[in-house]
């Protein structure tokens, strides 16, 4: 639940925050001083959005395991074993749609059966409740791998 562009955004505020106050004030001490508790603001700032957000990815954190607690403690045998029977779909039909996306190409066009390549955007809609169940909640992490 990271807010990747709210660094960019307080950056770029700090940015013009300077320029305008060197624009504005001319003597440069003031200027300097000034320029320095609106940094120690804006920094401040960013420590308290970064606290609520990191609050708020605790709480969702927190509920969730409740959700799950709350489900292994079920008596009821139908409600203990719905979550993990949709993530077992899940895989199925994700493992069925690959398959078919894999071999179909392949066919020769005389039986009929050509069809198009995977498309990622549904294979990971297919996926996603297995994913979720596993506990994979996005791809964040991933994503500046290879940088």
């Amino acid at each position: 639940m990271a807010i990747p562009f709210l660094g960019k955004i307080i950056e770029t505020v700090i940015g013009r925050g300077s320029e305008i106050i060197k624009e504005l004030v001319t003597d440069k001490d003031l200027a300097k001083q000034l320029d320095h508790a609106f940094r120690t603001q804006m920094a401040a700032s960013d420590a308290s959005f970064k606290q609520l957000e990191l609050a708020s990815e605790q709480a969702m954190f927190e509920a969730q395991q409740k959700t799950v607690q709350a489900e292994l403690h079920q008596s009821d045998l139908y409600t203990k074993r719905t979550r993990p029977k949709i993530a077992r779909q899940s895989w199925y039909i994700t493992a069925v749609y690959a398959l078919s996306s894999m071999l179909l190409p392949v066919a020769p066009e005389a039986w009929g059966l050509g069809a198009p390549a995977i498309q990622w955007n549904i294979f990971l809609v297919l996926a996603s409740p297995a994913l979720t169940y596993m506990g994979v909640r996005g791809f964040e992490k991933w994503k500046n791998a290879r940088a």
